[in-house]
């Protein structure tokens, strides 16, 4: 499965849409982070063929759309939480994110927020917990590509 990730487009659509281009025969799912929901509604009116799933980010107060801070995805056998970020301070550091995902028994968190790209396989004690921040399509024209086959996930960033 192939799966695009984007976060923090701060009303910059077109930029989204320029990955998009790039990938969209290819593209089995985009997950949106947050913090431009009204950007990831107007794209996915613009490719209705391609599943998205998204979060609310702290800059989405005002959005009329009704999404969570967070969902609970299994990516071909992968358990992964999608998260905006800001509920667990990850400015400040990963370990309330990482014990989540430990809590919750996850593979993976990707989440946004610092807008700052990361691709960080970790332990929390025996647990692998793979973090993933795609960084900021607006502010970097950074998102993450993601493979996930047979229970493996290989995450790598684009540049738009």
């Amino acid at each position: 499965m192939k799966i695009l990730v984007f976060s923090d487009s701060h009303s910059h659509s077109k930029y989204i849409e320029n990955a998009l281009q790039i990938h969209k025969s290819c593209a089995d799912l985009v997950i949106f982070l947050g913090d431009g929901i009204r950007d990831i509604e107007y794209v996915k009116s613009r490719y209705p063929q391609l599943p998205f799933v998204a979060v609310k980010g702290n800059c989405d107060v005002f959005s009329s759309a009704d999404y969570k801070d967070y969902a609970v995805l299994d990516l071909d056998g992968i358990r992964v939480l999608i998260t905006h970020g800001h509920l667990f301070g990850v400015k400040s550091g990963y370990d309330r994110i990482l014990y989540r995902a430990e809590e919750l028994g996850l593979d993976a968190v990707f989440f946004g927020h610092t807008h700052q790209p990361l691709d960080f396989p970790t332990y929390v004690g025996e647990k692998r917990i793979h973090l993933f921040n795609p960084g900021s399509i607006a502010y970097g024209g950074t998102y993450g590509v993601i493979n996930t086959a047979n229970g493996v996930l290989v995450a790598s960033h684009g540049k738009i």
